[in-house]
């Protein structure tokens, strides 16, 4: 029973860390996407928020990959 459960702590683990990077891929693009409207003067008030929003999926990317 418990190698069982080793096992399944490992499949855990590698598939929180796969969704993690997928997660922080993600987060990386919504960045860009806002740096870009951050450029052009008119559109800084929906990069900002954009920005915001990649950097809470960064934070939780972070989180995934750290959990057992």
């Amino acid at each position: 029973m418990r190698a069982l459960q080793g096992l399944l702590n490992v499949v855990v683990g590698l598939l929180t860390a796969v969704v993690g990077t997928v997660l922080g891929i993600v987060a990386a693009l919504v960045m860009v996407v806002g740096a870009v409207l951050c450029v052009t003067l008119i559109l800084i008030p929906l990069g900002i928020p954009v920005i915001n929003l990649g950097r809470r999926l960064f934070g939780l990317a972070g989180k995934l990959m750290h959990m057992p």
